[in-house]
C-alpha cells in the first residue's frame, strides 16, 4: 500500500472562554489568554483509496517552516507531500523519524516542547492503517484495557468572579476531578483553591499546576500555605528543564510532583534523579501515540504512575489520546482531556460521548471519529 495524495485544511476553534496560564518568572504565557485555537487536518489517500486523518493541534503565532518562511497551511501541505506521497504507511516508525523538525515546534519559554506536527501524521498515519486493516487503533498495540478515561476539568487563571458557578456547574456535569493552574499571583491562587476545594467538596481530586512559575524557594512556601487544602499533586512547580531542583523539592513539600514527559531521554532523567511522582504523558508532546507509547512503557517498567496531558486537542486529537490511554493500565490519574467540552466548535461530525466525567474510548476502524465533510473542502 502507498500513500497516494497529501491534503491540508485549517480549522479554528473557539474556547468557551479566554484561558491563561503562568510562564517561565511568573508572568501570563499570553497576555489576554487564548481565546481562539488554530489547526491543520491532515488528510492521507492511500492507493486503494481509503482516507486516515490526523490533528495539528493548538497551532502557535511562532511556528515556521524548515526554511524559514512563514507557517501556511499551503506550506506544510507541499512540505508533507513531498516527505509522504509514494511511502508505505505501515512504514510509520522510519517516516516519523522526520521529526521533531526544530522549526514546527512549539516551544515554551521554560524549554518544554510540543511535537504537533509529528503528532498529526503520527494520528493520520495510524487512523489510515487501523482502516485498511478494518481494526480500532488500540488494537494495533495489544488492545483495550478501559472503556472510559477519567478526566479531570482544567480550571484556567481568569477573574475569581466566574470560578465558583465554573466549578458547581462541572460537579454537576459530574466532575470529581479538577486541575487547577496556578504560579502568577499566590494570594489569588489561595484564595481560588479554597473556592475549589468548597464547591468541588472534600473528596474532589485537585492537582495544582504552575507551569514553571515558581522558583524553588517561592514552590516551597506556597506549597505549604496550599497544604491545608489537600491537593493531590503539584505539576511543574519549578522550570521545566530544572531536574535537580525537582528532585530536591521532593524533600520539602508533601505532596507528589508531576511532570510532562516528551522524550524518552527526558524520563530517563528524571527516573536517574528520582524527580518526580507522576509522568505527563500526551500524545502532542511526544510527537504521536506510537513514541509517546515508548515512553509509558518506559513508565511501567519503573512502576511510575501516569496521566495524559494535553494541548487542548480538538476532536481527531483526542481521540487518539483515548487509544492511547485504553491500553495502558499505568494511567491512573485523571487525565486532561478537556478539549470536546473547552471548544465551542469541533471538526468531528458527532461529538464524543461522556459518562460524566469519564470519557469514552471510541470504537470502530482507525481512531473510531469521523471528521465533518463540511471542513474538508479547499478555501472554506
Amino acid at each position: 500500500m502507498k500513500i497516494v495524495d497529501v491534503n491540508l485544511f485549517p480549522f479554528s476553534a473557539k474556547r468557551v472562554y479566554s484561558t491563561v496560564t503562568a510562564a517561565l518568572g511568573g508572568v501570563a504565557h499570553k497576555e489576554g489568554g487564548y481565546a481562539f485555537s488554530d489547526f491543520a487536518i491532515i488528510e492521507l489517500t492511500s492507493d486503494t483509496g481509503i482516507k486516515g486523518y490526523g490533528e495539528v493541534s493548538d497551532i502557535p503565532e511562532t511556528m515556521t517552516m524548515p526554511n524559514g518562511q512563514n507557517f501556511t497551511i499551503e506550506h506544510l501541505e507541499t512540505y508533507l507531500a513531498n516527505q509522504l506521497i509514494g511511502k508505505d504507511p505501515f512504514q510509520i516508525e522510519e517516516l516519523l523519524q522526520a521529526y521533531p523538525e526544530k522549526n514546527m515546534v512549539d516551544i515554551r519559554p521554560d524549554g518544554s516542547m510540543l511535537d504537533i506536527v509529528s503528532c498529526g501524521v503520527d494520528n493520520a498515519l495510524l487512523d489510515l492503517i487501523g482502516k485498511t486493516l478494518n481494526v480500532p487503533v488500540y488494537n494495533l498495540f495489544g488492545g483495550k484495557k478501559k472503556d472510559k478515561i477519567w478526566v479531570s476539568w482544567v480550571v484556567y487563571i481568569r477573574d475569581i468572579k466566574y470560578l465558583e458557578a465554573e466549578i458547581a456547574e462541572k460537579v454537576k456535569e459530574g466532575f470529581d476531578a479538577f486541575k487547577l493552574k496556578v504560579g502568577i499571583d499566590p494570594k489569588q491562587d489561595e484564595e481560588r483553591l479554597r473556592i475549589l476545594r468548597e464547591t468541588a467538596g472534600e473528596k474532589a481530586v485537585i492537582k495544582l499546576d504552575a507551569n514553571s512559575g515558581w522558583t524553588f524557594d517561592e514552590a516551597v512556601e506556597n506549597l505549604k500555605r496550599l497544604e491545608k487544602y489537600n491537593p493531590a499533586g503539584i505539576e511543574t512547580p519549578i522550570p521545566f528543564l530544572d531536574v535537580e531542583g525537582k528532585a530536591k523539592l521532593k524533600g520539602r513539600i508533601g505532596m507528589p510532583i508531576l511532570e510532562h514527559v516528551h522524550t524518552l531521554e527526558f524520563a530517563l532523567e528524571l527516573l536517574k534523579h528520582d524527580a518526580v511522582d507522576v509522568f505527563n504523558i500526551s500524545a502532542a508532546q511526544a510527537g504521536g501515540v506510537f513514541k509517546a507509547r515508548k515512553i509509558l512503557a518506559l513508565a511501567e517498567s519503573a512502576g511510575k504512575p501516569c496521566l495524559l496531558g494535553s494541548t487542548v486537542e480538538c476532536g481527531l486529537g483526542t481521540a487518539s489520546q483515548l487509544h492511547l490511554s485504553a491500553g495502558s493500565s499505568l494511567v491512573t490519574w485523571p487525565s486532561d482531556l478537556i478539549g470536546p467540552k473547552m471548544y465551542v466548535n469541533d471538526m468531528l461530525n458527532a461529538p464524543h460521548a461522556w459518562d460524566q466525567n469519564r470519557l469514552l474510548v471510541p470504537d470502530g476502524a482507525g481512531f473510531g471519529v469521523e471528521v465533518d465533510p463540511q471542513y474538508l473542502q479547499k478555501g472554506i
